[in-house]
């Protein structure tokens, strides 16, 4: 009880430091007030600027880039309702939810084009889909935002569809604007096709003892393989279709169309546990293959729901059976995004989520681990996590939204101290009303990180992306050396490099934005000193 106490205090401290009312973000770190820790860290003089100067700071800062990105939560409230208005599509007056119509709308329902000029009507629906306007209860209870959060999915559902090519675009203009080179977004292609399959050839959910014969069975079935082409064919057509609506074609191009994008396939969790496996499958399938520019699998949907929460140990190992079979495919996992308080989870749920997910699951990324002070062995469990260069994904604002988890709370500074690498991320910008810029700065102003640390941070998210091709670096994590090819060469914004690390460069993507962000770095710091 004392334990349960004590924590109860140190969210409430947490979310009076967020200033309770998510509705100033993304002024969220504006709101902070005094910060409750012990700073520990020397801030280079970043929290002595006023919150304009710091923002503009952070806004010319190169971030590297966003690895835990869902493309479904990336686009703002406004933008969803012009396509649904575009598409003659209806909302739903009591709960706010999209329905396809048609038009004229159903009684209880308003035309989509209602909600676009100002007015009461839009602004009802641009906070039921989103976390603006929502706030955080006085008591700690993280519930009341977790659950408001999650339920935006399902009421604007309906207005994406159809519109990923509009969404993409819409992400490469803010990544542009944000000066993020590298975007990672979560997309699900196919589920409907692939769950018909499954539910024909393969009805019961497999056990641990059960997955090589399923993977057998589904594998060697001609209709799979027809999904992953056509899974590989729309991701494709989006990324195309997106291309061509900024005009990437023209010369000069817009800036957007310099941001470089991939997929990772991101599967539901809080489903049944074939399903689960057959998308899991689907996924490994596209990033193996290097098809539909697919470099990665991922896990989504509350980790707090009923049934992922008990199947969670057999997701883990339906994940660790496919990385058997092929362990160059990459896996980032939503792991420890929990907290005590959040309906249906108790103490044992918080001990092993982040463990299964690196031991069991050998994740090469994870989302989230704001658990970690709760899992048995954490020490340990961090030093693992550093020797096998498995990186945190931290959304900051995420984490103060849903789980009302910030200042001493948070345990980024324990995945610091254990040279744990982390990189700062968005999440779901459009829900939070954030950006990437946001992140940083609520980085700076309530986890008291300093220049490098951002820095670092910038370097880390372009080091463990799953973009494809070699490394800059001679060594993952060190930040001190090229490799050979571009070794005695240096990333001066007026020079260019020698004829081997031009050719490097150019076989090799991941490397080629690593190196464009140590030149805009350089960039960035020249233009520092003049101000």
């Amino acid at each position: 009880m004392e334990k349960r106490l004590r924590r109860r205090w140190s969210v409430l401290a947490g979310a009076t430091a967020l200033g309770l009312a998510v509705s100033v973000l993304p002024g969220v770190a504006e709101a902070a007030g005094p910060d409750h820790r012990q700073p520990s860290r020397p801030q280079q003089q970043l929290d002595r600027s006023t919150p304009t100067d710091l923002t503009r700071l952070l806004r010319d800062l190169p971030k590297g880039g966003d690895l835990h990105h869902h493309l479904g939560g990336a686009v703002r409230a406004e933008s969803l309702i012009g396509y649904a208005a575009r598409d003659r599509k209806c909302v739903d007056t009591t709960t706010y939810v999209v329905t396809p119509g048609p038009q004229p709308c159903a009684t209880g329902q308003r035309p989509a084009q209602d909600a676009v000029p100002p007015g009461p009507f839009r602004r009802a629906v641009v906070r039921a889909w989103s976390m603006r306007g929502f706030v955080l209860p006085s008591d700690g209870d993280p519930q009341p935002g977790h659950n408001h959060f999650f339920a935006t999915f399902g009421k604007f559902a309906e207005a994406e569809a159809g519109h990923d090519a509009d969404m993409l675009a819409e992400v490469a203009r803010v990544a542009a604007r944000e000066r993020t080179a590298y975007v990672e977004t979560l997309v699900t292609v196919a589920a409907e096709p692939l769950q018909r399959l499954v539910d024909r050839v393969r009805p019961a959910d497999p056990g641990p003892s059960g997955l090589a014969e399923f993977h057998r069975v589904l594998t060697r079935d001609p209709r799979f393989q027809e999904i992953v082409e056509e899974a590989a064919a729309a991701y494709d057509r989006s990324f195309r279709d997106y291309r061509k609506l900024l005009g990437c074609d023209r010369a000069p191009a817009p800036q957007a169309c310099s941001v470089v994008i991939r997929f990772d396939y991101q599967v539901g969790r809080a489903q049944a546990a074939r399903h689960v496996f057959a998308q899991q499958i689907l996924g490994f399938e596209l990033a193996r293959r290097r098809i539909g520019r697919v470099v990665g699998v991922n896990m989504v949907q509350p980790e707090d729901a009923p049934i992922a929460l008990r199947d969670y140990t057999l997701h883990m190992r339906m994940i660790g059976f496919l990385k058997s079979r092929a362990p160059s495919v990459h896996v980032s996992l939503h792991a420890g995004e929990l907290v005590e308080g959040l309906n249906g989870v108790g103490g044992r749920d918080l001990a092993f989520h982040i463990a299964q997910a690196v031991d069991v699951a050998r994740a090469d990324r994870i989302g989230h681990g704001v658990d970690l002070l709760d899992e048995r062995g954490h020490q340990g469990l961090a030093a693992r996590m550093r020797a096998r260069h498995v990186l945190v994904e931290a959304p900051l604002i995420s984490h103060a939204q849903i789980l009302l988890v910030s200042g001493d709370r948070h345990p980024l500074h324990t995945y610091l101290d254990a040279g744990v690498p982390l990189a700062l991320a968005t999440d779901d910008p459009g829900v939070s009303r954030s950006g990437l810029t946001d992140v940083f700065r609520l980085g700076v102003t309530d986890q008291r990180l300093g220049m490098e640390e951002l820095r670092t941070s910038a370097r880390a998210s372009l080091d463990h992306a799953f973009v494809e091709g070699a490394n800059l670096w001679r060594e993952q994590d060190r930040y001190d050396t090229f490799a050979a090819p571009c070794r005695n060469d240096t990333p001066d914004p007026d020079r260019r490099p020698g004829a081997a690390c031009r050719r490097f460069l150019a076989a090799s993507p991941k490397a080629a934005l690593q190196w464009q962000l140590e030149r805009d770095w350089r960039a960035f710091e020249r233009g520092r000193a003049r101000d």
